[in-house]
């Protein structure tokens, strides 16, 4: 059942991910399926958790897509984003990504370091937090 490759079509490793990145492809295996949110303009969100081989992250899917995805599906994204969201990292599809399931069960995967588990810091904060430190140290 997996789809071939495009030609010149490269995945884009989970480990590799970094706050706002687009337009990767990536394939992950479906870990964990949460209780869907929904907002308060009443859209619906699908939250997994997802792996592939070198880590995994929190994934939502907005819109009818996520209610056919589940544990065990090897999912294909093209045109995702790295988001962060409260200060976490989160895969998501871009508003013109496309999501495709290509297999199930069959997928070597890493559960840890969930990269969605780290606090990302923007530049302004990082250097914030430096000049903070070296206050304390003088």
């Amino acid at each position: 059942m997996f789809a071939p490759l495009k030609p010149g079509q490269q995945f884009v490793p989970i480990a590799k991910f970094r706050p706002s990145m687009r337009g990767f492809d990536c394939e992950v295996i479906v870990l964990e399926t949460a209780v869907p949110t929904t907002t308060r303009d009443g859209q619906m969100i699908y939250n997994f958790l997802v792996a592939d081989k070198s880590a995994s992250i929190l994934m939502n899917v907005w819109g009818d897509d996520g209610r056919y995805i589940r544990n065990g599906d090897i999912i294909r994204i093209e045109g995702a984003e790295a988001k962060l969201f409260k200060g976490f990292l989160q895969l998501t599809t871009a508003r013109f990504g496309k999501l495709r399931r290509v297999g199930e069960d069959t997928m070597e995967f890493k559960e840890h370091p969930n990269i969605s588990e780290l606090q990302w810091v923007t530049e302004q904060e990082s250097k914030a937090m430096k000049a903070e430190l070296q206050d304390v140290q003088h």
